[in-house]
């Protein structure tokens, strides 16, 4: 009897202090929110596109969060207390017909709150007359692209490297060889007033008559800040850059781009904006910089409002090389969602694409080619594809598009002029492979070309070279976007 009495005590001791164990697992006293801009709110609402937001999170005990949905994910789950860590939220693009929720639960120190994702669909969102197709649909659009390079870049003015005055006959007949879409690479830094921020009229003026000339064609238009002499491309060396120093670039390329913005506010959706061109990033340090330089262009866009509340915008890699883009890349952050392309070039093999030197280069490309003469073995067709489907899985089977903004390869006279022709045809062939399966990954092509050692003579109006040419237009039919 006193065994069991004994044992009935204990049993009684053990539930009491079980009760008061799950009483102590709840902190009294926890303070704890999850803020957006400074205020907190328990509803949350994206846009239908891949996006997110930072969100501010504060406990005074240590906390966790959950989302009950795939498609809405956070950067941290759990942590010990703080006043302030960021998570962020993001989600994935909706693809359905209708709006989709999710919950997040926040516990902290056994006090529970909730908050309520919202996403919208594509079809509850409205957008001005002209600017209703997001950033993969305008890429769907881009049947293939060409650069009106070594112009409106020139050091020195329109013409200094070779390029005829740029009218809306030359345009015109660009849109006739079958581009609907052309590249316009810009500079500004030799333009401005003596305040150095202050871009002249008459070259605003003068970019602005180019752009019309495309309208006019109604061909899909990118005009951006190119090389410039480096003043931001060159200035990405986390190692070498201060802090005021970054601060000054950042604050030019701001007050550049809302002068361009400006300008341009009430385009349609067949101009996009191009932060930079071939920003010199050897680091994901570099690339924290170069991303500060492109969170400026977007805020700057964005705050001149009217259409460019909803303009699609073209975001670099770093050197717009796809190595790094897939190494470090990281998007500026952005008020709207589904607008954001990213751009990178292509120019692989160097010495069939870009080397100079007669004794280095080689002249063809491809396996039906290399009977011919030497190819650069590891840099044929395997390696485009290898390459285009890095950008494809990282961008866009996630929702986001992207744009090859350059590739050519470089046009040869053969030393052997029985070889010239076949010479041509491994041009023409490399590039109809490299339009096709740039299409084919998501990337919209835009071709390489300049007046003095390129595809056209813009003066006469005249195809250079033909072999080049049918396989560029082939390609381009052959290739057929993922979306």
């Amino acid at each position: 009897m006193k065994t069991k009495t004994t044992y009935l005590f204990l049993l009684l001791m053990t539930m009491v202090l079980g009760l008061q164990s799950c009483k102590d697992d709840k902190v009294d006293g926890a303070v704890f929110s999850l803020s957006i801009d400074g205020q907190e709110s328990t509803s949350i609402t994206f846009g239908y596109g891949q996006t997110f937001v930072m969100a501010k999170l504060s406990s005074n005990t240590g906390w966790s969060l959950s989302s009950d949905q795939p498609w809405c994910t956070l950067s941290n789950v759990s942590g010990d207390p703080t006043d302030e860590q960021y998570i962020k939220i993001a989600v994935e693009r909706n693809t359905t017909d209708a709006g989709r929720t999710a919950t997040i639960t926040m516990n902290a120190g056994g006090n529970i709150r909730q908050y309520t994702v919202t996403q919208t669909s594509k079809n509850a969102e409205t957008y001005p007359v002209g600017m209703e197709k997001d950033a993969i649909e305008t890429i769907k659009s881009i049947q293939m692209g060409i650069n009106l390079g070594n112009t409106l870049e020139a050091t020195g003015g329109e013409e200094a490297w070779g390029a005829p005055h740029t009218t809306q006959a030359i345009i015109d007949q660009m849109k006739a060889w079958g581009f609907n879409a052309i590249r316009v690479p810009c500079s500004w830094n030799q333009y401005l007033e003596a305040d150095g921020i202050t871009i002249k009229p008459d070259w605003m003026n003068r970019v602005k008559e180019v752009v019309d000339y495309c309208m006019n064609a109604d061909m899909y238009t990118i005009i951006n800040i190119h090389w410039d002499g480096g003043w931001m491309e060159g200035s990405c060396d986390a190692s070498m850059m201060t802090s005021d120093a970054i601060a000054r670039v950042e604050a030019k390329v701001y007050k550049l781009w809302t002068q361009i913005a400006t300008t341009f506010r009430d385009y349609d959706g067949r101009l996009l904006f191009a932060g930079a061109n071939e920003p010199v990033v050897e680091s994901r340090e570099d690339m924290a910089v170069l991303n500060r330089y492109e969170q400026a262009f977007v805020h700057a866009v964005r705050r001149t409002g009217g259409n460019n509340l909803y303009r699609n915008l073209v975001i670099q890699g770093p050197r717009t090389d796809i190595n790094r883009t897939d190494m470090w890349m990281e998007l500026p952050e952005d008020t709207v969602s589904a607008r954001t392309i990213v751009e990178v070039h292509y120019y692989d093999p160097f010495n069939f694409c870009l080397n100079e030197e007669e004794e280095t280069s080689t002249y063809f490309w491809g396996k039906p080619y290399a009977q011919y003469g030497p190819i650069d073995e590891g840099w044929q067709e395997e390696h485009v594809c290898k390459q285009f489907d890095k950008m494809k899985k990282k961008f866009v089977d996630k929702g986001i598009p992207l744009v090859l903004g350059e590739y050519c390869s470089m046009y040869r006279t053969h030393p052997v002029d029985s070889l010239q022709e076949i010479c041509h045809e491994s041009q023409g062939y490399f590039t109809g492979y490299v339009t096709e399966q740039a299409k084919n990954n998501g990337l919209a092509p835009f071709l390489w070309d300049i007046q003095n050692g390129g595809l056209f003579d813009r003066s006469t109006g005249t195809i250079l070279l033909p072999t080049v040419y049918n396989q560029l237009k082939e390609g381009a039919e052959r290739g057929q976007y993922p979306y």
